[in-house]
């Protein structure tokens, strides 16, 4: 039977806390994610062919592990290494919320490697050779040509990879991390209401998601307007 707002209420303060987690994941994942996975897709597409080779593995280790192994191999596994265990490490591998942190940044930059990498192929070869013919070194051809045309290129499909970080963030709570799900799933254990807690989980998702989703196509019109 689902709960009345009376008796819903006073859950509101957990729920939100768990909102602002499931926020600060997704934000640092995808600053993590991002840091990751723009180093990697330079070595996609680089002349060096070991270069290549460690990116090729990267992807293919981080995309096809399933998120929730990774964040379990993580937070259960690292520390029975003794490097882990033994040393400064052990500060950040014993935090569930870093471990999360990790783990779907690792997952996302897997994704986000082929979607740099596949703009930065995007970008017209014309207009590197031109940058090139002008003096522009390799620096300032990157930063100024193929970087903003890589951006605008890249830019939906990277607030498809957004979403679903997003949405990944759930998983965590199966590792003691206090996010939307974990709290409404404590609300359920202690109303046996599993219906009305969820619907509220879904509804704070679902709000996140039209608010990414309004922030991408925001920046698509700016560098649109720049472009012209």
């Amino acid at each position: 039977m689902m709960m009345s707002w009376e008796e819903f209420a006073p859950f509101l303060p957990a729920l939100a806390a768990g909102a602002r987690m499931t926020v600060a994941l997704t934000l640092a994942t995808l600053l993590l994610g991002f840091a990751i996975a723009l180093p990697v897709a330079l070595c996609r597409k680089a002349c060096s062919r070991p270069a290549r080779a460690f990116a090729t593995l990267f992807v293919f280790l981080f995309r096809g592990t399933p998120v929730l192994a990774l964040m379990y191999m993580i937070y259960y596994g690292s520390p029975e290494l003794a490097v882990v265990r033994q040393t400064p490490l052990w500060a950040l591998f014993r935090d569930p919320v870093a471990c999360a942190v990790l783990a779907l940044s690792l997952n996302s930059a897997g994704y986000l490697t082929e979607v740099i990498a596949g703009a930065l192929r995007s970008v017209p070869t014309g207009q590197i050779e031109a940058a090139r013919a002008l003096g522009l070194g390799r620096w300032r051809t990157f930063r100024f040509v193929e970087a903003p045309n890589a951006l605008r290129i890249g830019l939906r499909s990277y607030g498809n990879e957004v979403v679903f970080v997003l949405k990944g963030t759930s998983a965590a709570s199966l590792i003691t991390v206090a996010d939307v799900l974990a709290v409404a799933r404590q609300i359920y254990d202690r109303t046996f209401d599993p219906l009305t807690p969820m619907l509220a989980a879904g509804a704070l998702y679902l709000a996140f998601v039209a608010v990414l989703i309004g922030v991408v196509r925001l920046a698509e019109r700016r560098v649109a307007l720049v472009e012209r």
